[in-house]
């Protein structure tokens, strides 16, 4: 299992990735992780984790 940090990093960049256009410049600070923390807990992927923040995976 990844790190809490580890897996941060890679939602970031996933983020960074998937929206190039409108989240090109977000950094750590700019995302709410406590409203996160739940998805790591729970074992999601970061990808999971995006997808089911973003309602991807109903």
């Amino acid at each position: 299992m990844q790190s809490w940090t580890q897996w941060q990093r890679e939602v970031l960049a996933l983020l960074r990735q998937d929206f190039q256009e409108i989240l090109r410049h977000i950094a750590l600070d700019d995302i709410d992780w406590p409203s996160w923390r739940d998805f790591y807990l729970q074992g999601r992927t970061p990808r999971a984790a995006i997808d089911r923040a973003l309602e991807r995976d109903l």
